[in-house]
């Protein structure tokens, strides 16, 4: 399953009314928690997406720590103490897989477990756009241990007095032990498999874009819908098992704030 962003499920609970913002203040836990679900490719590069029932979790403790789709992390820099800069680290999970019993074509090839991945970011407040950067590390022996770097902009706009209207461009980088596991072929694949030998390196391995739609129920509940369409770059494009370079998922949920 290709996971949707953290920075997107979390701008939907900006749509609420500053009444319920202030009263959040005073509280040591803020956020929302909701259920969802995502209809997304089935691994990087499948041509065959299912549905998933995804929670939506954003919850944040005494503005420092905080539980979201990124997983458990800290502050280390907040932006309202900082001119609109925070800085964070986190400890999650990668949902990314590719599991071989799950598509014949990838008979002979090796699996890809999701696993724990670790996180660092920043996020910097323009004003008109929210600039986003994260390198995230995948831990697991099984999965893919490799890194990553996403360069995103999350641009807002309220389309009503309950809706918002968000879209992030963005474009991802990956090292070498990422696409080696997700699209390279190694000499003892070649030979389990029908496939040719491919090696892969470092590069962009994609560029894409969100899009979502938030809508305020009541000043506490609401409900999104999100778009992620992403195109397949370099030696992830030209791969034997991307067996569809384009790349779109689609989620949904209702979510309550607190």
């Amino acid at each position: 399953m290709i996971k949707i962003s953290g920075p997107t499920l979390a701008a939907a609970g900006a749509i609420f009314l500053a009444p319920c913002q202030a009263a959040a203040q005073d509280k040591n836990l803020t956020g929302m928690v909701g259920i969802g679900a995502v209809f997304s490719p089935d691994y990087p590069g499948s041509d065959n997406s299912s549905a998933t029932p995804m929670p939506i979790v954003d919850l944040t403790w005494r503005d420092r720590f905080f539980l979201n789709q990124r997983g458990l992390g800290v502050y280390a820099l907040r932006g309202q103490d900082t001119g609109g800069l925070s800085l964070g680290f986190a400890l999650g999970y990668d949902f990314d897989e590719r599991i071989a019993a799950d598509d014949t074509r990838l008979t002979g090839l090796n699996d890809i477990e999701a696993g724990a991945m670790f996180t660092a970011f920043a996020e910097y407040e323009l004003g008109v756009a929210d600039l986003q950067f994260e390198v995230s590390r995948g831990l697991s022996s099984g999965g893919h241990e490799g890194t990553r770097a996403t360069l995103g902009a999350e641009f807002s706009t309220m389309a009503g007095p309950r809706l918002q209207l968000s879209a992030r461009p963005f474009m991802t980088w990956a090292d070498g032990s990422y696409t080696e596991a997700f699209y390279g072929i190694s000499v003892s694949e070649a030979a389990a498999s029908g496939f040719s030998q491919y090696d892969t390196g470092s590069g962009l391995e994609r560029v894409g874009i969100e899009l979502q739609a938030a809508y305020a129920l009541t000043d506490r509940t609401g409900l999104y819908l999100g778009v992620s369409h992403a195109q397949l770059m370099g030696d992830a494009k030209d791969s034997p098992v991307a067996f569809d370079d384009t790349q779109t998922s689609i989620s949904t949920g209702v979510f309550f704030r607190f």
